[in-house]
């Protein structure tokens, strides 16, 4: 019997892509006490953590604002990062992924990264917020390329990435902030959520998703062919604050793949299927059409994956793609909601 299933473990693993797992963190195995005994960065602490406190942080940082900590609403320890008490200085946990990038299984070119969060009271008037961060640290202009962005005062939840937004007006390329659903996801207070972002190293596709369905969403950075050197969690301070908050984190992960499969999920059927592509095949226009969720873009590619068209929605239920400029063919279109990203083919006569 024994046998037989090592057949059949060793089969799977024959037939599908490996993941490579760069690090993962539990907690439990940490003394409760501080990460480290180093703020520049330069030495690993507890589980290979370091931390890092600008030396221009007023106030300056100190040890304590790293801390494994016992979590009473869990039962198990997790990791708290406490931010300043002034305005100006941010606080650093980061985890050095670049060997494992370096190293990573051929075709393995998505990095994602996964984590519970705590969210608080919500009655604060703290001003720090609660980051994540993809980092690069190549030397080139992009140093970050993905994550998320956390308000404790609002308990509001955001994407954020390295984005092109020339196509507006006054817009420049840079980091934005996006909402996850329409209207902003406000996130409910004393509650602990599963999230995580994945980056794409070829595409520069970014995407959001939450463990319990809240969101599965976003955006093509600025950015790609970008290597990834580490993943942060950042307390940043923000202008005119006084008062400290901390934060709280566990069981994170990350991940290499060949197809994004944030949380174990890398479709989401439910958007697939309540997609009307019509008619198809088609000439001229192209109806794309949903009734239960907002699209935001829709982008053509050829069968050797070349991008041929890119429509931005606008947060539209009902689309019209023009198709009468490409040739006649069988193309992929990709079809990018508030609830998460589908691919259906159609055929251009």
């Amino acid at each position: 019997m024994k046998k037989l299933l090592l057949l059949f473990i060793t089969s799977i693993a024959f037939t599908s892509q490996a993941q490579d797992v760069f690090f993962t963190e539990n907690c439990e195995t940490l003394t409760i006490g501080n990460v480290s005994t180093d703020l520049t960065g330069a030495t690993a602490g507890q589980g290979n953590w370091y931390t890092y406190t600008p030396t221009t942080a007023v106030p300056v940082g100190i040890l304590a604002d790293y801390q494994v900590v016992n979590n009473a609403v869990s039962n198990s320890k997790a990791l708290q990062v406490t931010g300043s008490t002034g305005a100006v200085g941010s606080r650093y946990l980061s985890q050095d992924v670049s060997t494992s990038w370096t190293n990573r299984t051929m075709g393995n070119d998505i990095i994602q990264m996964e984590y519970d969060f705590f969210t608080g009271s919500g009655v604060t008037t703290s001003k720090n917020t609660f980051r994540t961060y993809i980092y690069n640290f190549d030397g080139t202009a992009v140093t970050a390329v993905a994550g998320f962005h956390y308000d404790p005062a609002t308990l509001k939840l955001s994407g954020w990435a390295y984005y092109d937004n020339t196509a507006n007006a006054g817009g420049v390329v840079g980091y934005y902030t996006f909402a996850l659903i329409s209207g902003g996801l406000i996130l409910d207070a004393n509650t602990w959520y599963r999230v995580g972002v994945a980056y794409d190293y070829n595409t520069g596709d970014i995407t959001w998703k939450d463990a319990n369905g809240l969101f599965y969403t976003g955006v093509t950075s600025a950015a790609s062919g970008i290597d990834i050197s580490e993943c942060d969690f950042a307390v940043s301070a923000g202008t005119g604050n006084t008062v400290a908050n901390q934060f709280l984190v566990d069981n994170v992960q990350v991940t290499a793949v060949a197809v994004e499969s944030l949380l174990g999920v890398n479709t989401n059927s439910v958007v697939s299927n309540d997609f009307s592509v019509f008619p198809n095949p088609s000439k001229d226009i192209i109806n794309v059409s949903n009734n239960s969720t907002s699209i935001k873009s829709i982008e053509i590619t050829d069968l050797n994956g070349r991008v041929v068209k890119t429509v931005n929605a606008l947060d539209s239920s009902n689309v019209q793609v023009t198709i009468s400029d490409l040739s006649t063919g069988v193309y992929m279109m990709k079809i990018l909601s508030d609830k998460g990203t589908t691919t259906k083919k159609v055929i251009k006569e």
